[in-house]
């Protein structure tokens, strides 16, 4: 959704103000073509041939800089979502009165809407008087971005951090997004479980849980309310989803039965040990000459269970990661677990841990070969989830 978009960056006078540069990048890197203004005091934190020199185009730094090409009316014309990042506790008061007396406030008076950034010390961003505009521009139609807690530049401890790079761009990503999951519940289980043999031993897979954080990612850029259940992963969690982290097969199970109440769509694209080790040493076990031998159990089949308690109108939506035989060993497996949807792979094909992939979506009446970015590849999973629930 970002690539082919065109984004107006508004930046605004903060400590954070170099962290825009960032942000302005990988917008770019998604594909999205940037114009930049900024606010006088701006100018005083990060260099004008930077941000020229970054963006390819000119920056908007003087109201009175109009010839043709660069001015409030052309660039909000043109724009499809205004980001401003960082947000200063000034700006954010202006904006919240109407008052437009630099680039920034003056485009954000032409927008209407957008995306807000706060940054600044904790103690300003507490007060109350922050707060009460914060909550003002919400009800006005602008996104908040929550700032993060941490040291401050001021040598303080507390909220007022910009957030991460990629909240940012998950921000615009939910914003450039059509709402086609609006009102809907989404489930996605991700990554790998880990079944312990003794306090520092445990059987797993290689699964680094992309590809359902892609998945959650997508459904809540589609208007969902998300929660992602994950085993242990580098990833950090997509912004604005509800996150529960477990280890073992049973942890992910009753995490799965504690969120599925109220779930509309279920998506089962964790990696699930299948077996556990029956006795779990409690002490270290320590190494011996000759062969070790680990008896082992069935794990919970967490799909299977879903798939027999299934509600009227639930949507449930399984992977089948195959060596062999992929398309007649899912369709098996979409039967034999009462599923709507199943995604196969060929993991011979793609390794785990890659961007890429290349899958076959099936339902009773569907088979459609999909290949790309994993983003890619979930967006076009969940058009055919919102599909199958409409009918």
């Amino acid at each position: 959704m970002i690539k082919g978009s065109r984004i107006v960056v508004g930046i605004t006078g903060g400590i954070a103000a170099y962290k825009a540069v960032e942000v302005i990048r990988e917008l770019q890197r998604k594909g999205a073509d940037v114009v930049v203004a900024v606010t006088p005091s701006a100018l005083r934190f990060i260099g004008e041939a930077t941000l020229s020199a970054i963006s390819g185009k000119p920056v908007y730094k003087d109201l009175f800089q109009s010839n043709g090409s660069v001015s409030h009316v052309s660039i909000s014309s043109w724009g499809d979502c205004f980001l401003i990042v960082p947000a200063t506790a000034n700006t954010i008061a202006k904006i919240s009165c109407g008052i437009s007396d630099n680039p920034v406030t003056e485009l954000a008076l032409c927008f209407g809407k957008g995306i807000i950034c706060p940054s600044m010390n904790v103690r300003m961003y507490e007060n109350k008087v922050t707060q009460e505009n914060i909550k003002r521009l919400r009800i006005l139609g602008y996104e908040i971005v929550e700032p993060e807690e941490g040291y401050l530049a001021c040598g303080e401890r507390g909220k007022g951090r910009l957030a991460s790079l990629e909240h940012i761009v998950d921000s615009v990503l939910y914003y450039l997004s059509p709402k086609i999951l609006e009102g809907e519940k989404v489930v996605v289980t991700a990554g790998p479980t880990r079944e312990y043999i003794d306090p520092v031993r445990f059987i797993s897979n290689p699964s680094t849980g992309k590809m359902g954080f892609a998945l959650a990612r997508a459904a809540k850029a589609l208007g969902a309310d998300v929660v992602l259940v994950s085993g242990k992963t580098c990833i950090k969690p997509p912004y604005g989803v509800k996150f529960v982290e477990v280890e073992t097969a049973d942890e992910m199970y009753r995490a799965v039965k504690d969120n599925m109440e109220d779930a509309t769509v279920f998506i089962s694209a964790a990696a699930v040990g299948d077996y556990s080790p029956i006795k779990v040493s409690k002490e270290k076990v320590k190494k011996t000459e000759g062969v070790f031998k680990l008896e082992l159990k069935r794990t919970v089949d967490i799909l299977e269970d879903v798939g027999k308690n299934k509600r009227e109108g639930q949507i449930i939506v399984g992977f089948a990661a195959e060596t062999e035989n992929l398309i007649e060993n899912a369709r098996r497996k979409l039967k034999r677990k009462n599923l709507d949807v199943i995604v196969a792979n060929d993991v011979k094909k793609r390794i785990f841990g890659s961007d890429e992939t290349e899958v076959v979506l099936i339902t009773d009446s569907v088979e459609e070969r999909l290949s790309g970015s994993k983003e890619e590849v979930s967006f076009e999973i969940l058009k055919l989830i919102s599909k199958i629930r409409k009918e």
